[in-house]
């Protein structure tokens, strides 16, 4: 009775559809793994780290900017970086109208740089560029194992979707990539254009920009080329989502990820985390994969989505199996309270750290960890942010402040 109400105060058949559409914004990673906007470079310098397959560039100024100037047609460059499971890749791009100028953006596996060709391999195939007096793109991904067999995810103002749409000429575009949560979206000017499923078969360790033109003209490439400045690529510290119960949880097992135990290989995995370096430097690992816990719901919280009976159970029962598997190995169970929703940073460390603590008493109740070793770092009067509960003999640790 009440939907049907609020149905009527609303008016029929004017209700405002509401999705992810209309919500999404672009959220950077806030793990930076390369940054380079050029400013520090002399005009006709070239920048390390950067492998030409084939062609040549140079930085250039245009409009009070520095940018990657590709000198002839066809230059495609590359930088090797492994990306994290989940991570954004920004960039600024300039199209010159004359012979409509082309950026071809690429992420590539390890594999896929051994055996480079004109437009991949790769996971990712975005174009972008000028199409007749207007900005657009074309954005692919792979969805063969062998071959480069492209899917079209989706266009704007490019090939078959000519003349439909469109972004404004004449303007630097800022233009984005976002996995995060097994879903590649692609960014043009703060707007969400695309989004698609995106589960790659091995980490991406590449991105490459290739410079072309969809016609010839009779300037030289260098006068009427695509621009590339503001390069920015970064990993997430925290999983896409709210944390259920206020609390993130991860197992830290101290082998790479392609070393996982058969029982975490299909699980995601948190390549960057302040929980990662805390632990790394409390106990000397050089490797160590954090593996993401999916949690149900809030197993404790009065006011917040309550778990049944039987899906806190199940999920006791495999957090039980687990901690079996990262005992052999010698890991452990890191719990890390979410204040994100509080007012002040003070109201965010305060929260995070009694999140942290009401879980951990939580899994004690259920048998997971000692619960007089808890009691004891309580005690103590340190709080912690997050908590390492050691899998070999379940004692608690604290590791953030």
């Amino acid at each position: 009775m009440g939907l049907l109400l609020a149905c009527g105060l609303t008016g029929y058949g004017h209700a405002q559809i509401r999705g992810g559409a209309e919500m999404a914004k672009f959220e950077p990673g806030d793990l930076v793994l390369y940054q380079e906007d050029l400013s520090g470079m002399p005009i006709g310098a070239q920048v390390a780290g950067w492998e030409i397959i084939q062609g040549s560039y140079e930085v250039a100024e245009f409009q009070d900017r520095r940018w990657f100037r590709p000198l002839t047609y066809d230059t495609h460059i590359l930088r090797r970086i492994r990306l994290p499971q989940e991570f954004s890749v920004e960039f600024t791009a300039y199209f010159f109208e004359p012979g409509n100028a082309e950026l071809r953006v690429f992420l590539h596996t390890a594999k896929e740089t051994q055996r480079l060709g004109p437009d991949g391999p790769a996971q990712v195939y975005l174009i972008v560029g000028r199409v007749d007096k207007l900005d657009g793109f074309k954005l692919r991904k792979r969805v063969r194992p062998s071959g480069v067999i492209y899917e079209d995810v989706a266009a704007r103002g490019y090939d078959a979707y000519e003349g439909q749409g469109g972004f404004p000429a004449d303007r630097p575009h800022r233009i984005a990539l976002q996995v995060r949560g097994g879903q590649l979206a692609l960014f043009f000017d703060g707007e969400r254009v695309a989004i698609t499923p995106f589960h790659p078969p091995a980490p991406i360790e590449a991105i490459s920009f290739r410079f072309l033109s969809r016609s010839g003209h009779a300037l030289p490439y260098k006068d009427r080329p695509a621009l590339l400045g503001a390069l920015r690529v970064a990993g997430y510290s925290q999983p896409v989502g709210r944390a259920a119960g206020g609390v993130f949880l991860y197992w830290a097992l101290p082998v790479p990820e392609e070393r996982l135990p058969r029982l975490f290989a299909q699980s995601q995995t948190l390549n960057g985390s302040l929980a990662l370096d805390a632990l790394r430097q409390r106990y000397g690992w050089k490797e160590v994969t954090l593996v993401v816990v999916p949690l149900p719901g809030n197993p404790f919280g009065s006011d917040a989505v309550q778990v049944q009976l039987q899906e806190a159970e199940a999920f006791v029962q495999k957090l039980r199996e687990e901690l079996e598997e990262a005992r052999r190995v010698g890991g452990g169970l890191v719990i890390v309270g979410d204040g994100r929703d509080s007012r002040t940073e003070r109201e965010r460390k305060l929260l995070a750290r009694t999140r942290a603590l009401a879980f951990a008493a939580w899994l004690a109740q259920q048998g997971i960890g000692n619960q007089q070793d808890l009691l004891r770092l309580v005690a103590g009067g340190d709080a912690y942010e997050a908590l390492y509960l050691v899998a070999d003999n379940g004692g608690y640790e604290g590791i953030i402040y």
